[in-house]
């Protein structure tokens, strides 16, 4: 009996587990049942390895955002990098940017690579061009990322509400029947099932553990979000914002105040959103890998359904999730420049931790009048984000200041500019260059100051060239005439006679005026035919 059993046991053994004996399936039904449970959950799980779909990413950013360090950044392979880097030179003119990211990490496991599609800015006609790039029926597998610019705060605020209002478009138009509310659901179960790593945590898995009873959603979490898309808020160079406040003149602890400020908000729209914000930094490297471990975290890691409860016992029903990108990363808030949430995380009573003072609620409602505004659907006078933006962050926009119209500039013709300014140099009455002889001649001091002060010879010469010759003919009998005069009185080269009395009568500026008038007066008698025989009758 003991030599049949041996016998059994012996082929049951080496038939495998396929065929086991009665005796051993009855003996270790339970053990059978864990070990099967394990089996078809480690079968599943390679399953989910194998099938890692292509993935796709939106990065929306306008220009000189640091959209391209960012991108470079996030390809962590060192020969991608440099392929990166140079296959940007010379595509600024693009309407619509690709590029691709190797994620394989050096893996064995064939792993797709992660397609990236950006825009240049925010112009309709380029953004149009994004729903045309993407694979047909890639919605439930992309998502979004926003730049922001650390040196530009003036424009977060209306870059928020263009990109968030064109990602709900963007994705009503591409969505099939009942696919938003699929993914909105998704979303909703990221957050719920979201469990804060432990300090000590150095690995962490993907899969979502049960939890027991959901809690519900708390207030501001998840209220505009219809899309349900993954979305991801940037804020790059967080490393300048101080050098921002010195522009201004904020120095110390009220920038401070005024960057957490902008924090609070930021958190407050992601938490709205379903969204996790993300501070980048050149001189933090570690803000580039974080961003990346948790961008594929999200891409590849799906949450169970909401209706899924814990009683459920079945393995065939039970969820089996990627653990191929795991983020076991505690959320940061305290580093200014490392900013970290991951979605799920926040709350409102997290966000007034940080600085008292901050009404959440307030800027909640303030931000959806805006959007209800921006999109057009409603003209109440309620408060916006914009106003409450403006009283606390003055416009310390590097570079021009955005034209809130856009109508293009049309320049001036040539011919019309050249032409107004003839007209406003014919109305100028000081455009004729002798305006400046006259004025010199007149402010002369000295034995040639006073009305007479034109009879200079050096200026009487110029005015002679631009008068023409006939008014210069003119000019020089007018001075002959006044040397007539004078030397009638005095002789023609005898200086004045006074009397020993008459010595404060005659000022010695008048003596030497006249004595030059003479030399003009010898002058021009000697140059002229009539005034000839009077000069020889004169020398006999």
């Amino acid at each position: 009996m003991n030599i049949n059993t041996s016998t059994s046991t012996s082929t049951s053994t080496a038939a495998g587990p396929s065929r086991p004996s009665p005796t051993t399936r009855t003996a270790n039904s339970s053990t059978t049942q864990q070990s099967g449970s394990l089996w078809n959950e480690i079968m599943g799980s390679a399953d989910g390895q194998k099938g890692l779909g292509r993935k796709n990413l939106i990065v929306l950013s306008e220009r000189h955002h640091g959209r391209t360090h960012l991108l470079s950044q996030l390809n962590v392979s060192s020969k991608k990098k440099r392929s990166f880097k140079a296959s940007r030179n010379g595509k600024k003119g693009l309407a619509l940017g690709y590029e691709v990211l190797d994620i394989s990490d050096g893996d064995e496991d064939s792993v797709p690579p992660l397609s990236v599609f950006y825009p240049p800015s925010s112009h309709p006609s380029l953004l149009k061009l994004v729903s045309r790039a993407l694979p047909p029926k890639s919605l439930a597998d992309t998502a979004a990322v926003i730049i922001l610019d650390w040196t530009k705060p003036s424009s977060i605020v209306q870059e928020l509400l263009t990109w968030l209002s064109w990602i709900d478009q963007w994705a009503s138009n591409n969505a099939e029947r009942g696919e938003l509310e699929e993914l909105k659901e998704r979303l909703q179960s990221h957050i719920q099932h979201y469990t804060e790593p432990s300090p000590t945590t150095t690995t962490g898995t993907a899969a979502y553990a049960g939890a027991g009873a959901l809690l519900p959603l708390g207030q501001g979490t998840l209220t505009l979000n219809s899309s349900g898309i993954p979305i991801t808020v940037v804020c790059t160079r967080a490393d300048l914002m101080d050098s921002v406040g010195e522009e201004v003149g904020m120095k110390g602890g009220g920038w401070e105040e005024r960057t957490d400020w902008i924090q609070q908000v930021l958190r407050t729209i992601c938490l709205a959103y379903g969204a996790s914000l993300f501070y980048t930094a050149p001189a933090q490297p570690t803000t580039y890998t974080l961003l990346r471990s948790y961008l594929l975290h999200r891409l590849y890691t799906i949450p169970p359904p909401l209706n899924t409860t814990s009683s459920t016992t079945d393995p065939a029903t039970q969820h089996v999730s990627s653990t191929r990108f795991p983020f076991p990363h505690r959320a940061n808030v305290l580093d200014r420049d490392a900013v970290m949430v991951p979605s799920g995380w926040d709350s409102w009573g997290k966000i007034n931790v940080l600085r008292e003072g901050f009404d959440p609620s307030r800027i909640g409602k303030a931000f959806e009048n805006s959007l209800h505004r921006f999109k057009g659907d409603e003209d109440d006078e309620g408060e916006t984000l914009e106003g409450i933006w403006e009283g606390m962050i003055p416009y310390i926009e590097r570079g021009v200041k955005p034209s809130s119209s856009s109508a293009p500039t049309i320049p001036e013709t040539e011919q019309s500019f050249l032409t107004r300014q003839l007209d406003v140099l014919l109305k100028d009455p000081n455009r004729d260059p002798r305006q400046s002889f006259r004025h010199a001649a007149a402010t002369v001091v000295g034995p040639m100051s006073g009305s007479e002060g034109l009879n200079l010879p050096g200026v009487e010469k110029a005015l002679g060239e631009m008068e023409g010759l006939e008014k210069g003919e003119e000019l020089k009998e007018k001075f002959a005439r006044l040397s007539r005069k004078d030397s009638t009185r005095n002789g023609p080269l005898s200086p004045p006679i006074t009397s020993p009395g008459a010595t404060g009568n005659a000022m010695p500026n008048e003596a030497l005026h006249n004595f030059f008038q003479g030399l003009l007066a010898n002058r021009s008698k000697t140059g002229t035919p009539s005034a000839t025989p009077a000069k020889s009758g004169e020398g006999k």
